[in-house]
Order: structure tokens, then sequence, then C-alpha cells
């Protein structure tokens, strides 16, 4: 207490004596021994004003005792269940909970978890997936200190997420994993993996990888049998051992009809295989017709067209339509306009490409009237002279537009083209160089424009159906060069419409998981609304039964939660209200479990998991074992705290209380002695 203080409330003494003095001794008539107690209380409550208007700082020490956190993380999800481990679960937590030397010694906090943490745990065990690696990163974020204890109830099936056993707790807090279910090894076979691509083209051959494991000591022969719908597409007998635990199988399968198709592959259970669950998984592949129709408009004959038509055709899925310019009445149809050498007579067929937004190849050459081109000021122009050259073609190595690694141009010949400078208008990128009588250039033989509106494309350079034989020449087929020209139309051709309502969604899903539709709202300046109201319809394509729903605003975008739907064939429609925008798509449901692909707990990666954190692996029957270490252990000590405090006297409850009383007693004695 600082000196100042301490001589005030002696003076305050001092000044509450005097005052007693004066009203009692000095000024009284009479004295006797009630004198000196009146005189007594006056001086007390004097003195106790003045202390307290004086309010000096009086130091406290206050002791806590922090006791370090147990957290308890028990899984929820529905393999617990299907291995029947609920009530064992429920007893080992129980007894967590109900040992009084644990709560002596511990903060205990109980959290579930599946699909995501929990800050509860509750009997119902519905979720459909687990993801023990993101639980433990989100327990780490509510309990920081290295002194709490992390016990995991699990089965170890982790079926998402990363590799949990190899987290490590940024807070070094040990984790002690419960490994539940039967640990005896037992034979299984089970289809572990399905590769197989979301699409295939009509008439096309798709390939099927499928990865069969077999758990077990003695050999065991079966069939892995491949069903699309209820026809066999496809089977072959395997063989498993010791040493053979796992076999590769690949394959193809035609796509013969067009919509989206439910496939099977099943591994035939061996006799007296206890889980046959993890025997079969389902996949989905969409099969579509789709093909890329290009329109080439020349009004000459010349080798590259017929160039142009095999190497676009080598492909099933294109086809190239050739016409002149006055036989264009309509773009409807073709998603790639190709100008061969434009002449002034395609002028209507410009006019339609800029009507539609087209996009555009446009090769020029010998003949071309650049005359003509100039004057529709597109986006390049060229001082054009009646004199021919040979243009060599240099492949740029910052070209980023699509892949060209595959592309080579050696032995190649020259292309041909009128003299003259081309001006281009950024921003472009080239693909292709100029090289003139052995001087490599800058200036661009072949290049494209990317914008909303259209792509587009220039080749300054007519002859290229050599450098097709040029190909088959030297690597005796014309693979290369029509893989390069293939990826030119595919890049101008695949510029996909700009629409105002779009929704995305999967292909397939799958029962277990979360099945959300979600859509995108934009108004005619093409951004976001957020006011509109868009319904989502459903239809069962088996039972024909619909289901309507709004979509839900989250933020930018809408939603819609189809989790209850059962396995099953859908199509829908997304209609935005107060408008004609509308949407559709297809999508399919398998009834595949995940969970219920296990049978007995990842006892390996639980163990590492505890390793690695610095605790220890502990099974269901040693929990009283596990108690006692938690109990024992030197590392989880109570912290017993102390924090001084500084607190003004006013307030401090019991000296008001003090005041009152000695004014009370003072006058109730006057009272009582008829001095009042």
């Amino acid at each position: 207490m600082a000196t100042q203080t301490v001589l005030l409330i002696i003076a305050s003494a001092v000044v509450a004596l005097l005052v007693a003095i004066f009203q009692y001794l000095y000024k009284a008539k009479s004295k006797s021994k009630k004198t000196l107690l009146f005189a007594f209380l006056r001086f007390l409550t004097v003195f106790v004003i003045l202390v307290l208007l004086i309010n000096p700082q009086v130091s406290v020490t206050k002791t806590t005792t922090e006791k370090p956190d147990l957290i308890l993380l028990t899984d929820q999800s529905k393999s617990i269940e299907y291995l029947n481990l609920q009530q064992s679960l429920t007893q080992t937590l129980a007894k967590f909970n109900q040992s009084a030397d644990l709560k002596e010694r511990f903060a205990i906090f109980s959290y579930g978890f599946g699909e995501q943490l929990s800050d509860s745990v509750v009997d119902n065990l519905n979720s459909g997936q687990t993801q023990i690696f993101n639980s433990l990163k989100n327990v780490q974020k509510i309990h920081r200190k290295a002194q709490s204890p992390i016990v995991l109830l699990t089965d170890g099936n982790q079926t998402y997420g990363s590799d949990y056993s190899y987290y490590k707790s940024n807070h070094e807090q040990p984790i002690y994993s419960v490994p539940f279910g039967d640990t005896t090894r037992v034979e299984d076979l089970k289809i572990t993996r399905i590769n197989a691509n979301k699409y295939a083209y009509l008439n096309n051959k798709f390939p099927i990888e499928v990865l069969v494991n077999y758990a077990g000591k003695s050999s065991k022969k079966s069939e892995l049998q491949v069903y699309k719908g209820k026809q066999l597409v496809f089977k072959k007998q395997l063989s498993f051992d010791i040493q053979k635990t796992s076999e590769f199988v690949d394959f193809t399968v035609k796509a013969t009809q067009v919509g989206l198709h439910s496939y099977t592959a099943r591994i035939l259970p061996f006799t007296g295989e206890k889980n046959q669950d993890n025997n079969s998984k389902s996949f989905v592949v969409e099969t579509i017709d789709q093909k890329t129709n290009v329109l080439l408009v020349s009004d000459i004959i010349h080798s590259d067209i017929a160039a142009l038509k095999r190497t676009i055709e080598s492909n099933e899925r294109r086809s190239l339509t050739v016409k002149k310019a006055s036989e264009v009445n309509s773009l409807e149809g073709y998603q790639l306009v190709i100008a061969y050498q434009p002449k002034p007579t395609f002028r209507p067929v410009f006019d339609l490409i800029a009507k539609k937004g087209a996009q555009l190849l446009t090769i020029t050459g010998k003949q071309t009237d650049w005359t003509f081109l100039n004057r529709l000021k597109r986006n390049y122009q060229k001082n054009d002279s009646n004199q021919d050259q040979e243009i060599i073609a240099i492949l740029s190595d910052n070209f980023t537009v699509f892949n060209t690694d595959q592309f080579d141009l050696k032995d190649y010949p020259p292309l041909e083209s009128s003299f003259g400078q081309e001006t281009l208008l950024p921003p472009f990128e080239s693909l292709l160089f100029k090289k003139i009588a052995n001087v490599a250039t800058t200036d661009p033989l072949l290049a494209f424009w990317e914008n909303d509106a259209a792509n587009e494309a220039v080749l300054f350079g007519e002859g290229f159906w050599k450098w097709r034989l040029a190909n088959f020449k030297r690597d005796g087929d014309f693979k290369k060069f029509d893989d390069f020209f293939g990826k030119i139309i595919q890049f101008l051709s695949s510029k996909k419409e700009r629409k105002r309502l779009t929704a995305n969604y999967e292909s397939t899903y799958y029962t277990s998981n979360a099945i959300k539709i979600t859509a995108g709202y934009f108004n005619k300046n093409y951004e976001f609304d957020t006011k509109g109201k868009l319904l989502l319809m459903i239809t069962d394509t088996n039972t024909a039964s619909i289901k309507k729903l709004p979509m839900v605003l989250k933020g930018n975008y809408y939603e819609a939660d189809l989790s209850d739907l059962p396995a099953g064939n859908y199509t829908f429609s997304i209609n935005a209200e107060g408008t004609k925008l509308k949407t559709f798509g297809r999508f399919n449901i398998l009834d595949f479990d995940i969970e219920k692909q296990f049978f007995s707990p990842d006892i390996e990666n639980l163990s590492a998991l505890s390793v690695k954190n610095n605790g220890a692996l502990f099974y269901p029957n040693q929990i009283d074992q596990l108690i006692e270490t938690l109990i024992k252990s030197d590392q989880f000590k109570p912290i017993q705290k102390s924090r001084q405090e500084k607190l003004p006297l006013i307030s401090w409850k019991f000296m008001l209380a003090l005041l009152l009383f000695l004014l009370s007693v003072e006058w109730f004695l006057r009272k009582y002695n008829g001095l009042i």
C-alpha cells in the first residue's frame, strides 16, 4: 500500500477520534460508562466512512486448480451398428464417465464423430461415412493443451479423408486408441476398387478395371462377373492364396445404348464366407451419342479439303460437311465453321457467323481475297501482294490453350501463301510461327482468340495435305497429324453457350452419401441473382412418381438436398419462377453402403496413430488398465494457478455492512437510553 494512503488512513483515525471526543466527551453534559461506548461507536463509524472515501486498493491472491481435459472421441458411424458393437461401445463409454477417480483428475469432454465431429454422443448411429482424420483435427482446435489426452473409441475403419495413421497433434496430445470389433482374421473376398469412365460414346468400347482382394491363408477360387442390369457382359475365373492376395482385372465393354446404365461387378463368395456385403460394387456409365458437326465452306477444289475431311472424320464422333458459299442458308446444327480461302461470295456466310456467334476457323492461301477479308475487320489484317512465298512452320513452346507435346513438325514440307505482313489484334495465342528463307520469325502462322462470344482461329497457309502424307511417310500412320488437327477442332467446337440457369450435379450418387444438386441463377447482365425462386422437379423413371421442392439459397448458389431418395434412376428439371428459363438433367442413385464393407477393426492404423502421438492401443477388455494409466500418469496432473488482484476497498461488501451495523447499533442504544 502506498505511503500516502497509509498517512491518509492515520489522519482518518485522528479525525474520527477528534469527532468522537468532541461529540460525546467535550459537549456532553453528563458522562457515564455508556458515553464511552457511544464515543467508541461514533469513532468507528466516522473512521469507516473516511476510509471508504479514501478507497485504498488491497492486494488479494486468488488460487485456482485447473484439471487437464480428457477427450472421449466416440465413433457414431453405421459400421458400429452393422458389427453389433453399439452395446460394447456404450458400456465402455459409461466406464469413463462413471469413474470417480477420473472425474477428480480430469475435466471429461465427450464428442461423437462420423462424417463430421459432433459435440455430443447419441444413441442412433446414422452416419453413412467415417472421417477420423478431420475429427481429430477439429478436436485439436477446441482443446489445445498438451496435457489433454484423447481416447479414440472406434473400429478404425475410415471411409474417406486423409489417412489418419499419419495424423500428428500440433499440441503433443497423447492419443489412446480402443479398437472395437472381432480381431480374429477371417477369410474374405472383396471388390476394393472399380475404375471406369463416367461417359462412353455410342458404339465405342470403354475400359473397366476391377481390383479384387483376398484375406486368408488357404487357396480359393472364384469368378468375377460384371452385369449390365441383368445382362452378363463379362466374367473371368480367379484364384487366390497366401502368396496371391489381389488381382487387377481389366477389360472393355461396348456401349450399345444411349443413356445412364448401371453396372454391377460381383465376385462370387466361397463356401462359409462371413461378409458378403463387400463382394459386389455398382457403378454407372452414361452413354452419349454426341457428334461434332463441322461445316467447311469453299468455292474452290483443293487437296486440303480432302485431307481435312479424312482427319476430322477419323474420329467417328465428328463429321464434316463441305458446301459452297452460295449453298449456306443456315448454320444450325454445326458447332464449327471452316472458311477455306474466303472470297466476296462469302459475305452472307460471315453475316450468319456474326449473327449466331459461331466458332470459326479461317484458312487463307494463295487464292484468298484479302481485300474482302480486310473489309470484314476481323481480328487480323494483311498487306497482300501478288507474290507467293513458302513458309516453314515452327511450333511454339509457350502455347497454353491445349497440349501439343505429341506433335512433331520434323520432315514436314512448307506451306504456301501470298507474300505480305499480317497484323493481329491482341489478345491472341500463337501455336505456329513462320520461318521464311531459313529465318525464324515471331510472326504467327496459326493463331487463336478465346472470348465469351466465340472462339476463333486463323491459319495463314495452304498445302497442309502434304503434312498428312509426310506424317505417314515418317511414322507409318496419320495419328499425330490427325490428333493435332483433332485438338484444334475440339477446342474451337467445344465452346459452351453461356446460360442464365445452370445445374451442377453428379451422374452417380450412393445411398450412403449426401445427395445434393446445386444451381446457378443469373440476371440478364449475368450477375448472380439472389432473388430467384427455383423449383426442382424430380421424376423417378421406374415409377413415374414426381417430387417437387424449392431450392434454398446458400450464399452464391441454390441447393436442394435429396438424401432421402431411394436407389433408382431419376430425371430432373429446374425452373426459375416468373421466367421461361429451364434446365434439365438425370442421375442415378446406387444402393451401396460403404460402412458395410468392413468386418474387423483396423488395428494396424489405430496402433500407428497412437504410437505416432505418444499414446498406446488398449483393447476393450483393457479399459480398466487404460483408466488406471490415465489416473497415475505424471503427465496429466492438475495445475494450481494463483492470480494476484488489486481491489478497491469500496468493492468489499462487508465494509458497507460494517458501516450499516455501527450506525444501527449506535441509534438503537441511544434510543433505548432515551437520548433520542
